[in-house]
């Protein structure tokens, strides 16, 4: 069924089938997007919809000029939040969402369509009046998305809040640009740690991850050391739930063959120790998740490891390295440039404005403890 805006029509897509038959033009819209980004690839929404559509709907707006041309999408699902395990509040959430973690989410706009776009999306979720809120989360900051919204819902209820800050690299020509873009003392310390790495050990390898038939394995191998490195500080790591490993897996094996899968590992006497998780999109690299041996904790794998990965994607040409969310230091070092992303929350209940406002409450009284 569609529904008629003034010079655009949009067409829910609600079945499996129906989200299927969309990846050509899903495809060819995203290449005219603002954001063209890999998290909103059909292959990865569709994927994540695959693994985690338990207790959802699927709830895509596939918006159309008077052209019957694709013009724009709006990739969500419904779903139910529960307070004591009570499914008290029904809301819309981008797909691509926990448990799995995606950033520089929003919608999906054929360039210069964004106002007209946006603005059919308000009206079309106004429209379908049985849902409490809608969270739009991790939008980057500089995208028209949030500016839009603010314009177009006049006084209906809304808050935007910063969710994310995910540091990046620029990626220079050269590899020694790079290093001079680096304090005196950081440079010291990545040329002594891998000095000192190759000079106790006389088999140190780098390897780029290539064969299809046993990525379902390197994937595996990537875990478990993701799983020892957070073991090390009594923490369960974000991998370790069996439906999001298959997840990986199977979006390992569909980037790999599209050559937007990058797997790196840090082999020391023939022994994996070390293991990087990237996706390549764009001429762009994405840090999305790693590991390493706590044996060997103070050789730095993962340090050398990700230097040496640094190294690779300049001599490669690639733009840019994207660290993605967190601003842990082993980021913040390497860097000063940063992009923020917000979450963004549209109201449509007053059941919403009340647990809207004692969340707020909350996570103001988690930040003074």
């Amino acid at each position: 069924m569609k529904l008629v805006f003034p010079m655009l029509s949009i067409k829910k897509i609600s079945t499996r089938n129906e989200f299927s038959k969309l990846k050509g033009d899903w495809t060819a819209l995203l290449k005219k997007n603002r954001g063209d980004t890999v998290f909103l690839t059909w292959e990865w929404m569709y994927t994540w919809w695959e693994y985690f559509q338990q207790n959802k709907k699927l709830f895509i707006l596939a918006i159309y000029d008077k052209s019957e041309k694709l013009v724009a999408i709006a990739p969500l699902c419904i779903n139910r939040k529960k307070i004591g395990g009570i499914p008290v509040l029904k809301y819309i959430k981008f797909l691509g969402t926990m448990p799995i973690s995606s950033d520089h989410l929003d919608f999906i706009i054929y360039k210069g369509m964004e106002r007209k776009a946006i603005g059919a999306i308000v009206e079309y979720l106004f429209q379908e009046s049985r849902w409490d809120f809608c969270l739009l989360s991790n939008i980057p900051a500089t995208s028209l998305t949030g500016r839009l919204l603010k314009e177009i819902m006049g006084n209906r209820p809304l808050q935007s809040e910063i969710s994310q800050v995910c540091p990046y690299i620029p990626l220079p020509d050269q590899i020694e640009d790079f290093y001079l873009s680096l304090s005196r003392n950081m440079r010291n310390t990545i040329k002594r740690r891998r000095r000192n790495l190759f000079k106790k050990y006389d088999n140190v390898e780098f390897l780029a991850w290539e064969n299809p038939d046993e990525i379902d394995s390197a994937m595996e191998k990537m875990f478990e050391l993701h799983e020892k490195r957070w073991m090390a500080v009594d923490h369960e790591g974000n991998l370790t739930r069996s439906d999001v490993r298959e997840f990986h897996k199977k979006i390992a094996g569909t980037f790999l063959n599209s050559d937007m899968l990058r797997l790196y590992f840090l082999r020391v006497q023939e022994k994996d120790v070390a293991a990087l998780y990237f996706f390549k999109y764009n001429n762009k690299l994405f840090y999305y998740q790693g590991g390493w041996d706590s044996e060997l904790f103070r050789d730095h794998v993962g340090s050398v490891l990700t230097n040496l990965v640094i190294e690779d994607a300049i001599e490669k040409g690639y733009s840019e390295y994207d660290f993605l969310r967190g601003t842990e230091d082993y980021k913040t070092r390497l860097t000063n440039k940063k992009r923020e992303e917000v979450d963004i929350y549209i109201l449509n209940s007053f059941n919403a404005r009340v647990y809207l406002l004692f969340r707020n409450i909350y996570h103001k009284m988690k930040k003074r403890r």
